[in-house]
């Protein structure tokens, strides 16, 4: 991790907004030095807690002319390298995305939804674009049944109750009542009103995401799920391919915690299935998995057997071909590589294993797969 050449400063900022008093109540933006951070109070019952801070994050790669500015106002107080090094390992990411991020963290803390448009008329940090955008997207919403977290909370708490508990059987009914009329499809002739659609539908997401993991999926299996179907968002063309990868989404993340309470498996089967998930880029051996569970690797291995029906090996290949299938998706990696990082010894090998479970090769799943999401976009 690179040392914060601007920790005091940024802690002499912070300091104006997080006062015990009368806290800000919502996500708090700024920007120092071109980099963008926001952050939260927290209070419990009107008491004043402390401060969640989120960032920094820079809106694009910073050039050597801005570098020489910065460093000008430090007045050579901060070696030009390690400036330069450290702006490199900061993240890339638009204030749209770390306004959305702010929303779900609040939710996330205080179970409170917050309107968009309010956190952006009380930023002064937040670009005039976004204010533009938050207007559009409150005009676009009158008058339409919005899927998800807008007019309709019932149907909402309904539908994030069925993800949390595994009802997969009541989906249907759901997705039938909410989703927007066939009649409004055809209307997203503009750019502008695809990317409110997109905007709902992560937002969307990152809620049944949530209620996933309240439901007992593994945290990180849920956030990589997050990502995944969110990038697939990112790269549709028409709302109804939006709506579809949304379903998809929402179906995958239901099911999941169907199957774990389906499954019942053991405490100690269910940290191996953890442990393996977090993993699956480095070497796991039966030792350390037994190591972690406090049995010894005969007995666990006679267990994993007996209760999830295939050996823990068998196990441990299906979840990195799970992996595989996602880079293959959402990367342009060689094949080669994704083999690499996933721990098989050659892409052979690799090849061999992945045809196995999935009955095509790495090479002929990612095309059929490009092949689809073009012709979505057509």
């Amino acid at each position: 991790m690179q040392e914060n050449p601007y920790y005091v400063l940024f802690k002499e900022q912070i300091s104006v907004y997080t006062y015990e008093d009368d806290p800000n109540d919502f996500p708090i933006f700024f920007t120092n030095s071109n980099l963008n951070f926001f952050f939260i109070n927290l209070k419990n019952s009107n008491l004043f807690i402390g401060t969640i801070i989120v960032g920094p994050v820079l809106e694009s790669k910073i050039s050597g002319e801005t570098i020489t500015k910065i460093m000008d106002a430090f007045k050579g107080e901060v070696n030009k390298r390690q400036l330069i090094e450290y702006y490199q390992s900061v993240p890339i990411m638009d204030k749209q995305q770390l306004l959305t991020i702010s929303l779900l963290m609040y939710y996330l803390i205080y179970r409170k939804k917050l309107d968009k448009t309010f956190v952006i008329q009380n930023n002064q940090d937040l670009t005039p674009d976004l204010i533009e955008v938050a207007d559009l997207d409150l005009e676009l919403s009158k008058g339409r049944r919005n899927f998800l977290f807008h007019s309709n909370l019932s149907y909402e708490r309904v539908l994030l109750d069925y993800v949390k508990n595994g009802r997969v059987d009541k989906l249907k009914d759901v997705f039938d009542y909410s989703i927007v009329g066939e009649a409004e499809l055809g209307l997203l002739s503009k750019r502008n009103r695809l990317r409110s659609e997109k905007n709902l539908m992560i937002t969307g997401i990152a809620l049944v995401c949530r209620a996933a993991i309240e439901g007992g999926l593994n945290d990180e299996t849920a956030f990589t799920l997050s990502d995944f179907y969110i990038q697939q968002l990112e790269e549709v063309g028409s709302l109804k391919a939006i709506l579809k990868v949304t379903e998809k989404a929402i179906v995958d993340f239901t099911n999941r915690v169907y199957q774990l309470n389906k499954a019942k498996y053991s405490a100690p089967i269910i940290e191996c299935q953890h442990y393996i998930y977090n993993h699956l880029y480095g070497d796991i051996t039966l030792d350390n998995l037994a190591e972690l569970c406090c049995l010894s690797p005969n007995y666990l291995s006679s267990l994993f057997k007996k209760e999830v029906g295939i050996p823990i090996s068998e196990y441990i290949q299906q979840q990195r071909i799970e992996e595989a299938k996602k880079l293959l998706v959402i990367t342009k990696h060689p094949i080669s590589d994704i083999s690499t990082w996933l721990n098989f010894n050659d892409q052979s090998y690799f090849i061999k294993v992945f045809k196995k479970f999935v009955g095509v090769t790495p090479r002929q799943f990612r095309s059929e797969h490009s092949s689809g999401q073009n012709s979505t976009r057509s």
